[in-house]
């Protein structure tokens, strides 16, 4: 465990603080990639789209033995995560086309 995340995670429980790490983790990633996609409409829904991925991909960790929580893996895992579903949610968002309801005339 990494010795930032173990002060944090004695004082607050393993669970909650990894919690809060692939918060600021996956906030961070959506930030980004609302960033680099260019969207202002939807980016609330990007950005809990990445800390969603990062929170299952860092769960899906932990359940096939990478690392106990709160591990650098884990978190290097929920950030990649977050990428991923990132990713999914650019691809299905123009799956219908690329423009939005709001946004049509």
């Amino acid at each position: 465990m990494d010795a930032t995340l173990s002060t944090a995670a004695a004082l607050i429980g393993a669970p909650n603080a990894q919690f809060i790490a692939l918060l600021f983790i996956g906030g961070a990633i959506g930030w980004c990639a609302t960033k680099l996609s260019h969207v202002d409409v939807q980016s609330g829904a990007l950005l809990l789209a990445a800390v969603t991925g990062a929170w299952l991909a860092a769960e899906f960790a932990v359940g096939a033995g990478v690392g106990q929580r709160c591990a650098d893996a884990v978190l290097i895992a929920g950030a990649i995560g977050a990428a991923l579903f990132c990713l999914a949610w650019r691809a299905l968002r123009y799956f219908d086309g690329p423009g939005h309801i709001a946004v049509r005339p």
